[in-house]
């Protein structure tokens, strides 16, 4: 595949997991939440005005299929700042330079994360060791999922509800790490196509480094094992920083794709476009 085309493959199906994910509120926590999503050309925006965090307000694949409009990232950025949203970033995927050099005149620089994109090739998988029970679960497991996921991010519980809206949906498969009758960890995969997404893994502070996401992992790429891209993405370690997402997937056979840095402005919420 030409590597332009890899990379556009790789973004689009975050960017499918991510809409569906928001389009899954219901929308009384849709409304708790602050939750908006839109296309700005080939973008996605995503925005949670309750949860003021890069993760949850970004505009991701922003010029990978298009040529880059400056009024299209003006809009984007009045969008962030009506929210009054301080954390939020514009990602830049490779070959996107134009795309660095109009952030740049806009007063942007990079942040300090940087978020590392990876790809598995199709190899066996590997089995991974734990003495917990991991299984995939239906819609009767939601709220469990929902809860595992809110207490391992550090969420508060309208986020829960959010998350547990995905199981069940279609293009979701979703699984629990099971300690005796108590949900300790969880993690997605969303399948469109030949495409897949894994995410939301996240395990309760009690349980780890007992092998969940491990074990996680190797359920997901089980449940994928017949998709032709297999992607996921976590933040590049910070000068030493301990980092046991970023071991797990590179453990589980995941190759490095590229670095996606995030840019951001000096003045989120108050520059003037």
């Amino acid at each position: 595949m030409d590597p332009h085309d890899h990379i556009s493959a790789i973004e689009a199906i975050e960017q499918a997991a991510c809409a569906d994910m928001y389009a899954a509120a219901p929308a009384n926590v849709a409304d708790k939440l602050g939750l908006a999503y839109c296309r700005i050309d080939d973008g996605l925006l995503l925005i949670n005005r309750r949860l003021d965090n890069l993760v949850f307000n970004r505009l991701v694949g922003f010029g990978v299929k298009m040529p880059v409009r400056e009024a299209s990232i003006d809009q984007a950025i009045r969008a962030f700042q009506g929210a009054g949203i301080h954390s939020w970033v514009i990602q830049v995927a490779p070959g996107t330079a134009v795309l660095s050099r109009v952030l740049a005149a806009r007063g942007f620089s990079q942040h300090p994360r940087t978020w590392a994109k990876f790809v598995r090739p199709p190899e066996p998988i590997a089995v991974a060791p734990t003495d917990l029970t991991v299984r995939e679960i239906g819609c009767e497991e939601a709220d469990c999922f929902g809860a595992v996921a809110a207490e391992g991010f550090g969420l508060p519980r309208d986020a829960a509800d959010w998350v547990a809206a995905i199981v069940g949906r279609p293009r979701w498969r979703c699984f629990l790490a099971i300690d005796g009758t108590q949900a300790v960890a969880g993690g997605a995969a969303f399948i469109d196509g030949k495409s897949a997404w894994l995410g939301l893994g996240a395990t309760v502070p009690s349980h780890r480094g007992r092998g969940a996401q491990s074990a996680l992992l190797t359920a997901r790429l089980t449940a994928t094992a017949g998709a032709e891209l297999v992607t996921t993405e976590t933040g590049v370690p910070l000068n030493g920083e301990a980092s046991p997402s970023y071991n797990n997937i590179q453990r589980a056979g995941f190759k490095l794709a590229y670095q996606r840095p995030n840019f951001r402005h000096p003045n989120p919420a108050t520059a003037a476009v």
